[in-house]
């Protein structure tokens, strides 16, 4: 599974303003119910505070993967933000957060959404030098250029 193949240029925000989990949260769900991928924000929004009240979905490495299932899904959809500043993910992160990969996944897809979450953390973990190449994008295609090349690299080793 690569995450390559789910991305869209026009669900990748290059620079997000938001300071905090939720406010970060709230704007990349507004962001896909503009792009008209989702109907129910209000609904999605509350899934994923509850679920990093559960457990932070920070992962270090200066990223953060949120995720749920979503009942009015076909497909699953990744939207990702970066900021630039980094903001305090969860209390307990030592690091600021730049790379954010929201996962939303059709409720009927357990294990379709395991393997994109297994693909992202793989990613994260594995490219040391992720981070400072995406801070420096300008565009979602440049994004979407990178991580292509940063799993496809990996299934070299």
């Amino acid at each position: 599974m690569k995450l390559y193949n789910f991305l869209r240029p026009e669900l990748i925000r290059i620079n997000c303003q938001n300071s905090n989990t939720e406010d970060l949260l709230k704007e990349m769900v507004l962001h896909l119910k503009s792009k008209n991928v989702i109907s129910d924000e209000n609904l999605i929004l509350k899934k994923l505070i509850e679920r990093e009240k559960l457990g932070s979905t920070s992962i270090g490495h200066h990223s953060a993967v949120p995720h749920t299932k979503v009942k009015e899904l076909k497909n699953p959809v990744i939207c990702i933000c970066v900021s630039k500043t980094g903001i305090i993910y969860h209390e307990s992160d030592k690091e600021p957060v730049h790379l954010i990969i929201l996962i939303l996944s059709p409720n009927e897809s357990p294990i379709i959404h395991l393997q994109i979450l297994a693909a992202a953390a793989s990613l994260i973990k594995k490219s040391d030098h992720l981070i400072n190449k995406i801070l420096s994008l300008e565009s979602p295609e440049e994004l979407i250029n990178i991580i292509t090349k940063y799993e496809a690299s990996n299934d070299k080793k």
